[in-house]
């Protein structure tokens, strides 16, 4: 039986630093990595990844909505892992100062934006920071789809657009 993961996570920025976490090495998900900041969507932010991003933001960081701004979904990764469909909303958003509130979830760090996927990153994370820092002024929204070449994991990146009236698809 194939069951559904969906996370929701940001990528927070202040001028040229990004705010990642550092997840204690005896996590139980993802642990000794750096991270960005979300997880786990609740049941009943299924159909709202935005809010769920907000939440997670608050719960880690401290950092709110009046905290940040232009939160823009840019990413939505799918990964497939045992018999798991994960589904990954990557939100990207620009916040007005450098102060933060540590939470249990891990450290927070923040880090030189385009150093961070040298660091001891996942590859979705890895990928996603490369592709953005080559695509950052972009307003588009891009879909991930993970998969092993060569053995190593790769994205393969495409557009998500409306191709019946090609028009922009805003999601704020």
């Amino acid at each position: 039986m194939i069951t559904l993961r969906q996370m929701s996570v940001a990528f927070l920025i202040h001028e040229d630093k990004l705010l990642m976490m550092e997840k204690p090495n005896n996590n139980s998900f993802v642990a000794g990595m750096v991270v960005p900041i979300g997880g786990h969507m609740e049941q009943q932010e299924m159909n709202n990844p935005r809010e769920a991003c907000l939440r997670e933001v608050e719960e880690e960081t401290g950092l709110t909505v009046g905290d940040m701004s232009g939160l823009e979904l840019k990413y939505i990764v799918l990964r497939i892992k045992e018999s798991e469909i994960r589904i990954q909303y990557v939100y990207f958003s620009n916040v007005k100062h450098l102060n933060v509130q540590e939470s249990e979830e891990g450290k927070l760090v923040w880090v030189d934006a385009r150093t961070a996927k040298d660091l001891n990153v996942t590859a979705t994370t890895k990928y996603i920071l490369e592709h953005y820092l080559n695509h950052k002024s972009s307003s588009d929204i891009y879909v991930g789809t993970m998969k092993s070449f060569e053995n190593e994991p790769e994205i393969t990146w495409g557009l998500l657009e409306d191709w019946e009236n090609k028009n922009v698809l805003s999601v704020r």
